[in-house]
């Protein structure tokens, strides 16, 4: 129990129920420092039936931090451009053309990656709120980055202890073949590549974890070309195993916010040319660049 609210762990690793709270109605200082609390020890919290307009999530949002817009600038909602609009629906209720560079583009969450990993200062955390869900298929996946690291033998650790990794969001673009060969890939925020450490430590709770985010990785600075990629390929091969990953299962109206200083996160593909998906994230500003562990 935490003072007004109750948890439950939905896996060993990752991913806690949240009972008791309602992101609308329970904004008091005292009801968002338990939250903070909470989240702190469970860096991925669930909150089912939180039925929001975008304005309370945007105000709920903004007792963590400083909201960030999206680079990508098609996909943040006309109305409240912090809301990023993870879906394949338009702001007209359409399906979007498979043609579509907004089509192509949201396709590539389907990828391991860490929010906003490709800015000089990533995120803190993001908050996402299921509006239409889909069932099979569009479930997310977190990973668990801290006991990803801690279950490494001694002998790797030492061997990627103070490497530093370039991250790109160009790089995302680049994996979609058909919408990188395109002349107008649609409209972004410009943001150079920028470098950081592959360990990196939790300014709160002081935790090593894993820093990695397949879709914006382009290297490791201190092993060039297939040398380094090979190294990456083999973490992120370890730190999503079953037993470090959660899978959600979306109810409508459910709000997950998770801790992008420490997991990772994708998503489970679904039918998009015919399946409705429409999530509407927040993201929060980071305090401070990423701390290399010790």
């Amino acid at each position: 129990m935490l003072n007004h609210i109750t948890t439950k762990d939905l896996h060993p690793a990752i991913g806690t129920e949240v009972f008791g709270h309602s992101i609308a109605r329970h904004l008091n200082p005292e009801h968002i420092h338990t939250v903070k609390q909470a989240w702190l020890s469970h860096p991925v919290l669930l909150f089912r039936d939180q039925d929001i307009s975008d304005a309370e999530h945007i105000q709920f949002a903004q007792h963590f931090g400083r909201m960030e817009r999206h680079p990508s600038i098609s996909h943040r909602a006309s109305n409240h451009p912090e809301i990023y609009r993870v879906s394949n629906v338009d702001e007209a209720g359409h399906i979007l053309p498979q043609e579509s560079n907004e089509w192509l583009y949201i396709n590539l969450s389907w990828r391991w990656h860490t929010d906003s990993s490709f800015r000089h200062i990533p995120s803190k955390g993001s908050i996402l709120h299921g509006i239409e869900v889909t069932s099979p298929g569009g479930e997310t996946l977190f990973a668990n980055m801290c006991l990803a690291y801690e279950a490494l033998d001694e002998k790797l650790k030492s061997r990627i202890a103070g490497l530093t990794v370039t991250h790109s969001h160009d790089h995302i673009l680049s994996l979609s073949d058909e919408l990188y060969s395109r002349q107008h890939r649609g409209e972004y925020t410009p943001l150079p590549p920028v470098i950081h450490p592959l360990v990196r430590m939790h300014p709160e709770t002081g935790k090593y974890s894993l820093f990695l985010s397949p879709h914006t990785m382009t290297g490791i600075v201190q092993l060039p070309g297939q040398q380094g990629m090979a190294l990456l390929d083999e973490l992120i091969a370890h730190a999503t195993q079953d037993r470090f990953v959660y899978c959600h299962q979306w109810r409508q109206h459910d709000v997950v916010m998770w801790d992008n200083r420490c997991t990772m996160h994708a998503v489970t593909p679904f039918d998009n040319q015919t399946q409705r998906r429409i999530m509407h994230r927040t993201t929060i500003v980071g305090d401070e660049a990423p701390i290399a562990a010790c």
